[in-house]
């Protein structure tokens, strides 16, 4: 390594220096050696000088120039090969430069010979891109207004499937499509098209037609039948042909009408296979039995019948592929002047296009479900009705018609709601609801007229007849039957008010008859005994009591009356007959009294006491009018306490100071007639004695006069 030198420079020997020596030594002393550069060097430096020997100090430049000059050397061989490497790569780039001349060259000849081509392959792909929007349009115009093989042999052949009314919606379709069309300047082409499309429409609803009336006659042989998805379809799609529909509505109600005659007919003759259930007719000796029976067997049918012309003549069924066409429509005028011409004279209608001059008018409504379900019922309503006669013709009883004509309302009336009230079967059951009716009627009215013309005499005992209780067990087997076969709107309270009227009406009547003639058997007694002057045979004890007539009536009243009160329909009747009963009640209480007071002299009492009350209220003077009362001869205090005195005495001289009334077998209503007897008379004895005891009625020591009080009379008539 080199040692650093020192820069200190003995200024002795730097004046005996030469001067430029001396700007060298200086230049070197002032040169800093700790810079990279130097230090860089001196490293370099010390690879070539290995020993710091005065030799080796003086060869030191000989050392840097040949360390230099074999630098330059081995710079040079290295040169040498990268010029070799340049020089090749030099020469490649130069048959580079060759190639891509010829390359070019080629490419403006090529580029000059497919020029044509180019512009002949772009015009080329023009024609092609408008030959696929062509080819776009006829596939879609072929989807729009075309058939496909399928579907038109799916039209013209044998067999009706989905696969048929599938095609027939497509026509459809298609004829609507046309329809579009023809408001466009293409309306030549629609109405080409539309006419192709007609006939595959007509020649299908034909096929379809034909169809229909065979399935139907195939239906005409099973009972109740579950129409086929296929049939329902197919009578929605011939609704577009009002005619073939019209023929195939007609067959319909034609086999219906037939299997339902021909039903009815084995269900009341030979009943049901292997003869279960039983024929209808078994049960004919029961009258109610055999015609409900056919009235159930009719229910059913009815409801199967509807649901099946439901199913074929009513609303579309769901997914029905075809619609009901629209009304004809005439074009208006076109676009274009040749085919506006022959379109303003044409008229699109759902069968094609026809002239409109010649278009004729709609065809007929189409059928009514409604009316072709009562062409079918109407086979049964005369077997039915020429048995229900027969049954009435036998004269079933009162009970027994009474009972067919609740049952014949009940049953027209859910048949009216199945099938309308103008229905002919809905008639028929009408009318021989009505015919038995009518027997009832006259049933009731002949016994009604027998009891009138005949009324049964009056019981010994006063008991109610016989003929009373048969009557009021008729009512209650009525209500029972009106109760058990009619609902709540098969009856209302004016007919059961008139049932029981008529039943119960001509019950009472003789009753008041047999009443009457207690009154007259009694007088035609002492007429007897008057004219022969001897003894006959008395009548019976009751018949001579003097209520004899009206206990009659209430017990015979209170028989109808008791057994009723416990039907609803019968209140405003059990209401009546209490009424009726209350009002003999009360005859018969001022009746007796009556009879007491007047023997007695009360009665006369009383009422020139009720005159003269009458009298003072009106004047409503100072003057009391008892005054006037006790100076009336009439109402002297003699004649007052004789008149209460015989009344007590006649009171207390029997036994029973009150009537028993044991004649009266109502328990309730005895008491009652006791109690209102006791109430009355001593009512009446109370009213004049208080008269008497009155001052301003001028009577003097009343009490001396009069010996008992309205206390010992209610003790003698049992403490009232």
């Amino acid at each position: 390594p080199i040692k650093r030198l020192r820069p200190s420079l003995d200024p002795a020997m730097a004046s005996s220096l030469a001067p430029g020596l001396a700007r060298k030594v200086k230049k070197v002393l002032e040169t800093r050696v700790d810079s990279p550069e130097i230090v860089a060097c001196l490293k370099g430096l010390s690879e070539v000088y290995d020993e710091n020997t005065p030799a080796a100090r003086r060869g030191l430049r000989n050392s840097i120039e040949r360390r230099g000059l074999d630098i330059n050397r081995e710079f040079l061989e290295a040169s040498g090969h990268a010029q070799q490497a340049l020089s090749a790569v030099d020469a490649q780039l130069e048959g580079l430069l060759l190639c891509c001349a010829r390359i070019a060259s080629a490419l403006d000849g090529s580029r000059e010979r497919t020029g044509t081509l180019l512009r002949e392959t772009a015009k080329l792909d023009d024609e092609l891109e408008a030959v696929e929007g062509r080819k776009r349009m006829v596939a879609t115009f072929l989807v729009d207004y075309q058939l496909t093989d399928p579907e038109i042999a799916a039209l013209k052949g044998e067999d009706v499937t989905d696969v048929f009314f599938a095609a027939l919606a497509r026509v459809q379709e298609i004829h609507a499509n046309c329809r579009q069309l023809l408001r466009t300047h293409h309306q030549r082409a629609g109405l080409e098209l539309m006419d192709v499309m007609a006939t595959y429409q007509e020649t299908a609803h034909e096929r379809l037609c034909r169809w229909v009336q065979g399935e139907c006659r195939s239906l005409a042989e099973e009972d109740g039948p579950d129409v086929p998805q296929l049939l329902a379809r197919a009578m929605v799609a011939l609704r577009a042909r009002p005619v073939l529909y019209r023929y195939c509505v007609e067959e319909v109600s034609r086999t219906r009408h037939n299997a339902l005659f021909r039903r009815f007919i084995t269900a009341l003759t030979r009943g049901g296979p292997g003869g279960m259930p039983r024929p209808i007719e078994v049960h004919a000796p029961d009258p109610q039995r055999y015609v409900g029976d056919m009235l159930g067997w009719l229910h059913q049918a009815v409801a199967g019948e509807k649901e099946l012309v439901g199913a074929l003549l009513g609303e579309p069924v769901e997914g029905g592929p075809l619609a009901l066409p629209a009304p004809p429509q005439r074009l208006k005028g076109a676009e274009d002047g040749e085919d506006s011409a022959e379109a303003g004279a044409l008229v699109v209608t759902g069968e094609g296009v026809q002239d409109g001059g010649e278009a004729g008018e709609e065809d007929d409504e189409l059928a009514d479900p409604s009316q072709v379900l009562d062409r079918i019922l109407d086979g049964v309503c005369r077997p039915f009705k020429v048995r229900v006669e027969q049954v009435l013709a036998a004269s079933p009883g009162v009970l027994a018609a009474f009972k067919l004509a609740n049952l014949l309302s009940f049953y027209r009336n859910t048949l009216a709601g199945i099938v309308g009230s103008d229905a002919a079967l809905v008639s028929a059951v009408a009318e021989c609801g009505a015919a038995a009716r009518g027997s009832f009627d006259d049933q009731l009215s002949q016994r009604g007229e027998r009891l009138r013309r005949s009324p049964p005499p009056p019981t010994d005992t006063l008991a109610p007849p016989p003929f009373v209780a048969e009557g009021v067990q008729r009512v209650i087997e009525l209500l029972e039957a009106q109760a058990g076969l009619v609902d709540a709107d098969g009856a209302s309270a004016g007919d059961t008010e008139m049932v029981l009227s008529a039943v119960v009406g001509p019950v009472i009547e003789a009753c008041e008859c047999g009443a009457v003639m207690i009154g007259e058997m009694l007088e035609a007694h002492a007429a007897a005994v008057a004219s022969s002057g001897t003894e006959v045979a008395p009548p019976p004890p009751a018949h001579t009591k003097r209520w004899a007539s009206r206990a009659y009536l209430i017990n015979c009243l209170h028989a109808i009356q008791q057994p009723l009160r416990q039907f609803p329909a019968a209140v405003p009747l059990v209401e009546t007959i209490a009424g009726r009963i209350s009002q003999l009640a009360d005859e018969v209480v001022r009746d007796e009294t009556g009879w007491m007071l007047s023997n007695t002299g009360v009665a006369e009492v009383r009422e020139l006491v009720a005159l003269y009350q009458g009298h003072h209220a009106q004047q409503r003077s100072g003057v009391g009018g008892g005054s006037a009362m006790a100076a009336d001869p009439a109402l002297s205090l003699s004649v007052v306490g004789r008149a209460l005195d015989k009344l007590v005495d006649a009171v207390s001289a029997t036994s029973e100071p009150v009537p028993p009334f044991d004649e009266v077998q109502v328990p309730r209503v005895r008491a009652a007639l006791r109690s209102a007897y006791t109430s009355a008379i001593i009512e009446a004895y109370t009213l004049v004695y208080m008269v008497v005891l009155d001052p301003a009625n001028g009577y003097r020591n009343p009490k001396a006069s009069i010996r008992h009080g309205p206390n010992a009379l209610s003790a003698i008539l049992g403490g009232m």
